[in-house]
């Protein structure tokens, strides 16, 4: 309901109350001032409209009365010319949000405007401010339901506001579960807003890409809203909690009197800052449910598995790749391995697996790739059978169990005395072991070429010439000279002793250092196109690292023992995959360099550039 006589003009202006707008000479004008209502709870806005209309070629300032009892917001100007039969006209509406700082009954003056020996002025206005919510007051407009609390600050409880929910409270291990956090907004700001997201303790999270940006009414108010979504995965089961996401924003406050001197100074930028603050939010986390399938490795969602490979029909010694893809919605990133099982006559390596996230529509989706790269060692028919998958489906509430499809390859022989080194296959101790070149192939033979064994002969006798070497004063200096450095060596073994000798700490401390520095000298190897050199350069910084984080010797211990000891000291399991991965990548780089191309190295650098700088985050010396 409006309150006075008001002039609505389309055309919103960015300028706040300072001067009003020029326009066609002459000398009338008029004011006119409205509330769109006449009674507001407690913690309610009402909005003051003031509307300048006339034809003279400056419309007057406007003498805004004092208003202790509110608090004022600018909500933006509008403004509207014509030029109706050459004469100009023109109408400049302001509107200022009131929020009452407490109840009562209460007026606003008459407003009045002077110039050029003019004087225009508007009937005063009166509120009514009463206790309670929106929904006691009649014509008011209950809260929505379903909608969240805001979190208020200070004596604007409708200005600003910001909400932080989630769409389920209760959830399985590894279920996604989405954070919503709303800003809204329906005053100026004058500088973008600081967003704090909240501690979320017990859980994986991915952002949840793009912002949304959209309008909406709340108690009968229209709101811009600005939202921003996180995925949350729980890790385990019991309590979960979201803390407190918080929000700083600058708004363009005029106080309680718009024409102080604090009207102009907030104008000009310096605004009024706040601090909003969301409730905390506790998930109820279920664990999976049992009894879980044999093969069940923790994943959860809903998936689809198929393998497939690069060639049908090979020679004994020659590669081929199998490569198997999980796609679905779920933790991609913490997706289990998918293990082969044993294969008659082929050799294996596992290659990196890449991860693949699509993020839309509020849903974390995406693939994970793994790559085998088999190695027949006999002619025939080789069949692949079967790989079976297990994850949990919270949408089903139930386990499933998904195959691919079995896979034939036709080997034929290789060229002729072509043979697989037995020796080398048992050596190497199965699938994934070090082959050396040329062990798909026939076994180098060794040619006996003759031997050249020419003797030393010495005269009879040797006749001493000159003074002998130990009596020469150069050799007395000598023994001076290697005192002095055995003395000087004595004096650095002290020093080492007392503040060098936990050389494992200092191996530690400079690790990450050392392996980075050492990782662009792979250049030299792709210079001479040398995949598998590069690739053994690579998996020696990469073990010398991780030695020097687990302190332990050099390459003493296999992958898994290492990865081990480092969870031991922090590492967390996701980082630890990344850590197997690339190391089993360098290992498929050395004995099956046919398969890289130089730009997968070079990569490859870049994602050990990265696991160590995540290791080096999470290990800490102990």
């Amino acid at each position: 309901m409006k309150i006075g006589s008001v002039m609505k003009i389309v055309g919103a202006g960015p300028y706040a109350l300072l001067l009003l707008a020029s326009v066609a000479a002459a000398a009338d004008f008029q004011v006119s001032a409205s509330l769109d209502k006449s009674q507001i709870a407690l913690n309610e806005q009402a909005v003051l409209s003031l509307t300048v209309t006339g034809s003279s070629s400056d419309l007057p300032q406007l003498q805004l009365p004092p208003m202790s009892d509110f608090q004022v917001y600018n909500a933006g100007r509008s403004q509207n010319f014509t030029w109706i039969n050459g004469k100009a006209s023109a109408s400049v509406t302001y509107n200022f949000v009131l929020t009452p700082l407490k109840e009562g009954h209460f007026s606003i003056p008459s407003l009045r405007l002077q110039a050029q020996g003019q004087t225009a002025e508007t009937a005063a206005l009166t509120l009514d401010v009463v206790k309670g919510d929106a929904s006691s007051v009649p014509g008011g407009t209950a809260r929505e339901e379903g909608s969240a609390k805001p979190a208020e600050a200070g004596h604007n409880p409708s200005a600003v506001f910001i909400t932080g929910t989630v769409d389920k409270t209760s959830a399985y291990v590894g279920e996604p579960i989405t954070f919503i956090f709303r800003f809204y907004n329906r005053v100026p700001l004058l500088s973008r807003p600081g967003y704090d997201p909240p501690a979320m303790t017990g859980f994986w999270s991915e952002d949840l890409p793009p912002q949304r940006n959209f309008s909406t009414s709340v108690k009968g108010i229209p709101y811009s809203v600005t939202e921003v979504r996180t995925a949350l995965f729980p890790t385990a089961s019991g309590k979960a909690h979201v803390g407190a996401a918080s929000l700083t924003v600058n708004l363009e406050n005029f106080g309680t009197d718009p024409m102080g001197s604090a009207f102009f100074s907030q104008f000009f930028g310096q605004g009024e800052q706040k601090t909003l603050h969301t409730e905390p939010l506790t998930i109820t986390v279920k664990p999976l449910p049992e009894p879980k399938p044999s093969n069940f490795k923790g994943a959860v969602g809903d998936y689809t598995l198929t393998a497939q490979v690069d060639k049908g029909k090979i020679s004994v010694g020659e590669p081929v790749t199998l490569t198997l893809t999980i796609a679905g919605e779920g933790n991609i990133k913490s997706l289990p391995d998918l293990p082969l099982p044993p294969l008659t006559n082929i050799r294996t390596f596992d290659a990196n697996a890449a991860t693949n996230i699509e993020k839309k529509e509020g849903q974390v989706a995406g693939s994970k790739v793994f790559k085998t790269v088999l190695i027949p060692t006999a002619s025939g028919e080789v069949t692949i059978p079967p790989i079976s998958f297990a994850f949990f489906s919270p949408g089903n509430h139930a386990y499933r169990t998904i195959r691919s499809q079995a896979i034939t390859i036709h080997v034929t022989p290789g060229a002729a005395g072509a043979s697989v080194n037995n020796g080398w296959n048992q050596s190497a101790g199965g699938a994934g072991g070090a082959a050396p070149a040329g062990a798909a192939g026939s076994a180098p033979t060794i040619k006996f070429l003759g031997d050249d064994i020419r003797y030393i002969r010495t005269p009879g006798t040797i006749a001493p010439q000159g003074e002998p070497f130990y009596a020469r004063t150069f050799y007395r200096w000598l023994h001076f000279i290697l005192l002095g450095l055995l003395s000087l060596g004595g004096l650095a073994r002290l020093y080492y002793a007392f503040f060098l000798s936990d050389t494992t700490q200092y191996r530690f401390r400079k690790a990450r250092d050392r392996a980075l520095a050492s990782v662009g000298k792979s250049e030299e190897f792709l210079a001479k196109n040398d995949i598998k050199g590069a690739g053994g350069f690579l998996s020696e910084i990469l073990q010398d690292y991780l030695a020097a984080k687990s302190g332990v010797q050099y390459r003493t211990l296999a992958l898994r023992d290492i990865i081990d000891r480092l969870k031991t000291r922090g590492l967390l399991s996701h980082t630890g995959e990344k850590v197997r991965n690339i190391w089993e990548t360098f290992d498929l780089y050395q004995f099956a360099p046919a398969q890289v191309q130089a730009p997968e190295v070079r990569a490859s650098m870049e994602t050990l550039k990265h696991v160590i700088d995540e290791v080096e985050k999470e290990i800490q010396w102990k």
